[in-house]
């Protein structure tokens, strides 16, 4: 019995699984930097009779730790000089990581100093770790992070992914940028058919205005054709108002870490394969044109590194003659190495903002067989069909080794000469980036 005057403490019980989630989503806002929406929320469990115990002490223990690393990180602010910074969602799995990690790389190696500035994406899962590929870049000295509380100047601001800019954090650094660059590397809809755009990936009116309003003037630089087609033709009230580069951003890699040493020993099969996530934007949409660019004929073996799930959905099953790899299950470059030739065909009303998947295989020495859209992107370096070809092209390539050896070559060149680490340091030396020998 509780004697009279005396408080009951309530048993500190569990963390219910519901309040566990929204206590690591919570978490998770107030350490990267939305702390407007995360900490009234915060402050409610802490109080809440209703909640346990176990609840209110973790919301009062995150809300502590915030409060001790802002006073501590005030106090010890200091000016940091870099030569370019990079705004992104460094946590993510797929392409956004792996282009920023081999930009970062390209700058390390020449001598910059670059400073990382992690932002989610707010309606995403804020509370994911760094990448590895990001994380093992990071040595504090050429390669730095970033809080909320440093001044920083920098020759370059790049800001790579525009979905970050819908939101952004409410704890920002001040960053004084001679040159602030948006690389627009997906496009505002996920398809576009002859009713416009749908499934809206972000808002550019909105983007622009947030980016307006944190940095200043700013210049959009388009990854790729497919996106600066898009832009143009749906959302040209938008680019309007901005200034448009007149040149794009490729993506980029070290060509010589890729190349193999020589084609896969002939068996008597055919090898096709393609490695990309598995997502409905990257597969044909009917079950016709699956077929035609994934040939079940009996000379033929499909290796899929990255899930078919959608292909499973859309066909019933997969095919017999397929081998499918997880995403991330084996190193993309042993995949590509073990493979004849690259097919790589999407959805007809998708707009694919680059293809790294394609240019790795290019750089590996895999013939590279795809949808024609990605002509102007590519050029020579491909070779362009209907999905009703591509059986006959790969066929065709396949059975004569001079013109197989010849594509090689060319695209070999092209890689060097737009898509390397070479080329995107002249890119950045053109706005105000030099580096030693570019």
């Amino acid at each position: 019995m509780t004697a009279v005057g005396e408080h009951r403490v309530p048993p500190l019980g569990p963390i219910p699984g519901s309040r566990r989630r929204a206590l690591r989503k919570l978490t998770g806002r107030l350490e990267h930097g939305f702390s407007t929406e995360a900490m009234p929320e915060l402050r409610r469990l802490l109080g809440s009779p209703e909640e346990t115990a176990a609840t209110r002490l973790e919301a009062g223990a995150a809300l502590l730790d915030w409060q001790e690393r802002r006073r501590r990180g005030r106090a010890s602010a200091a000016r940091v000089d870099l030569d370019i910074v990079i705004v992104s969602h460094f946590a993510l799995p797929g392409g956004n990581s792996t282009a920023n990690a081999e930009e970062i790389k390209a700058y390390r190696e020449a001598g910059l100093k670059v400073g990382l500035l992690h932002h989610p994406v707010f309606h995403w899962d804020v509370s994911r770790p760094l990448n590895d590929k990001i994380a093992g870049l990071v040595d504090g000295a050429s390669v730095r992070l970033l809080n909320a509380w440093d001044p920083v100047a920098c020759a370059l601001l790049i800001v790579r992914l525009p979905t970050v800019a819908l939101r952004l954090r409410d704890d920002l650094p001040a960053i004084d940028a001679a040159r602030t660059v948006l690389i627009v590397n997906q496009t505002p809809f996920k398809f576009y058919g002859p009713e416009g755009g749908v499934e809206e990936a972000w808002d550019a009116e909105r983007v622009l205005a947030n980016l307006n309003a944190w940095v200043g003037p700013h210049t959009w630089f388009p990854v790729g054709p497919m996106v600066r087609r898009s832009l143009l033709d749906h959302h040209a009230d938008v680019v309007a108002r901005t200034d448009l580069a007149a040149a794009d951003w490729t993506e980029c890699l070290d060509p010589a870490l890729w190349r193999r040493d020589a084609p896969r020993p002939a068996d008597g099969r055919i090898r096709i394969g393609r490695h990309s996530r598995d997502h409905p934007l990257k597969w044909p949409e009917s079950p016709e044109r699956l077929r035609e660019c994934h040939p079940a004929d009996d000379d033929f073996e499909v290796h899929v590194l990255g899930g078919a799930g959608t292909v499973a959905e859309r066909l019933g099953s997969i095919p017999a003659n397929w081998t499918v790899h997880a995403f991330g299950a084996m190193d993309a470059r042993e995949f590509l190495h073990g493979i004849d030739v690259f097919v790589y065909f999407i959805a007809e009303e998708g707009r694919e903002a680059f293809g790294l998947a394609p240019l790795e295989a290019m750089a590996a020495g895999v013939p590279v067989v795809m949808d024609p859209r990605f002509e102007p992107l590519f050029g020579a370096a491909a070779r362009y069909c209907e999905p009703g070809e591509v059986a006959a092209t790969v066929r065709a390539l396949m059975a004569d080794r001079e013109a197989y050896a010849a594509q090689v070559e060319r695209a070999h060149l092209i890689v060097d000469e737009r898509f390397s680490h070479a080329a995107l340091l002249r890119r950045v030396a053109a706005l105000g980036v030099p580096a030693a020998g570019h």
